[in-house]
């Protein structure tokens, strides 16, 4: 998986076979992003594809048609596509790394740096650097101008890396030293965090920096160490695959069996579930709304009992100076009448389609009454909303999303 676009619902993938493609999570829908194989896929967005051509250009993939190709004075061999929307790219050229930064749609060359020949790289989550191995160490760069922020020297060939999201610090493993390199990104300090029994053969990083996993070299297993303290918590049994083991976005670790998949608590290593199964699925963990509405009752005014809403009367009442009698009154207020319930609906999809959400309403009957499409707008798009409702509470909603047979939700609001 390459990267998610929360606004559009869609997944960036590359699948088995080398191709990159989209998921349109609220169509249900999967489909190629381009017939011709590209390497180094990147995606910063979910919806903008990356990649590098057999001619060392530089391709983006657009679902909207806005394809876009840049050549490189030297063929490209690596991008990296930052949140920002701009682009640095890398080749070598004999005992040299050219690195570029450009800004699609404009094939201007904005900066450009010479390092010394380097093997794999790794961008920060952050998009503010790019860290490239050479002969025993790390070069990082800025993005923002390519300035190098100095070259790092480690005991010997670097074999995995990864950074925190937030890169200030990154996590190194070599070829010959069995401890886990910490480098700090300010201070370029390297210490030696944590101490394993034998040099690791991979790092993967939660996404949310709260854990690292250590792959084991020979053995179906792997190392926890808890990020906020640098302590290796223990070791799990987990096959090593492009999508497991990792931890959730609710802290769980998620590790691979033979056949099913277990979510461990991190801290204790001890089982809280099992899916089974699971083994044969590809897992990804993101968070998503589903483009849910926001429910009405949010947004009522407050009101108290007896609150002066005229504020010219309770100005002047404040300001008269002739004595007035004192009346107790002994009724109760009356409290204000409470906004009626708006109830729950049962939405389906929300679709970009409107032919689409028609042809699906028309498939969907609970209890001879058919789904209808409203229309509402989110992040400045028209969004076609496939729903049942409104009832008067939530259980009946629910039941009436069970005797549909289909995915839904329920949520407070009339459509």
């Amino acid at each position: 998986m390459l990267a998610f676009d929360p606004d559009a619902g869609t997944i960036a993938f590359v699948d088995v076979k080398g191709f990159p493609g989209r998921i349109d999570l609220r169509e249900t829908d999967v489909g190629k992003a381009s017939k011709a194989k590209l390497t180094s896929l990147s995606s910063a967005n979910g919806t903008d594809i990356y990649g590098v051509n057999a001619k060392g250009e530089i391709v983006r993939l657009n679902p909207n048609g806005g394809d876009w190709h840049f050549k490189p004075p030297v063929p490209a061999r690596t991008v990296f596509a930052q949140p920002n929307g701009e682009l640095v790219v890398a080749a070598n050229k004999g005992a040299q790394t050219l690195v570029w930064k450009v800004r699609p749609p404009d094939d201007v060359i904005q900066d450009s740096t010479v390092l010394p020949l380097s093997g794999r790289a790794v961008s920060t989550q952050m998009g503010d650097r790019v860290y490239f191995t050479v002969d025993s160490g790390l070069v990082g760069l800025k993005v923002k101008d390519l300035s190098p922020t100095g070259a790092i020297e480690l005991d010997s060939r670097v074999r995995a890396l990864a950074p925190t999201p937030s890169g200030d610090r990154i996590y190194v493993a070599t070829a010959a030293d069995s401890g886990i390199s910490i480098i700090d990104r300010y201070t370029g300090r390297v210490q030696t965090g944590v101490v394993l029994a034998v040099p690791p053969l991979d790092l993967r990083m939660d996404a949310l920096g709260r854990y690292l996993i250590a792959r084991f070299p020979k053995s179906d297993s792997a190392w926890v160490v808890a990020i906020g303290t640098n302590r290796l918590v223990g070791a799990v049994q987990t096959r090593w695959a492009p999508d497991l083991p990792a931890v959730t976005p609710d802290g769980e670790l998620a590790v691979l069996g033979d056949k099913d998949v277990t979510l461990l608590d991190p801290e204790k290593l001890t089982v809280k579930s099992t899916v089974q199964g699971g083994a044969k699925d590809f897992w990804y963990f993101f968070e998503w709304n589903g483009f849910r509405p926001r429910a009405q009752g949010l947004d009522q005014p407050v009101t108290f009992p007896g609150e002066v809403t005229d504020s010219l009367t309770a100005s002047s009442t404040a300001s008269s100076t002739s004595p007035t009698p004192v009346v107790v009154d002994t009724v109760k207020p009356t409290l204000p009448a409470q906004p009626p319930t708006p109830g729950f609906s049962v939405s389906f999809a929300a679709l970009l389609s409107p032919e689409k959400a028609q042809q699906l309403a028309s498939t969907i009957n609970v209890g001879g009454t058919v789904a209808h499409v409203v229309t509402t707008t989110t992040a400045g798009s028209l969004i076609y909303r496939v729903v049942l409702g409104p009832y008067p509470t939530r259980d009946e909603a629910v039941k009436v999303g069970r005797a549909s047979r289909r995915e839904y939700w329920v949520y407070e609001g009339s459509p």
